[in-house]
């Protein structure tokens, strides 16, 4: 989790807790990370860098939306 404390990610797959979850991962600074959905009705999560997993990234879709 090192490498995400000074960039920004592109869509990951997430784990916080027993929730799996598609997200944008964004460092907050002092081990904190904001998990933002891409849906602007859904709040930012924030969350220190302990409490979540990146489980993999997301690298297309399928079907529709």
């Amino acid at each position: 989790m090192g490498d995400l404390a000074h960039r920004r990610i592109r869509h990951q797959l997430t784990g916080h807790g027993d929730t799996i979850m598609v997200k944008r991962v964004a460092s907050k600074g002092a081990g904190r990370l904001a998990l933002l959905s891409q849906n602007l009705a859904y709040l930012p999560v924030e969350v220190s860098a302990d409490e979540a997993e990146i489980i993999g990234r997301v690298v297309g879709k399928a079907g529709r939306l």
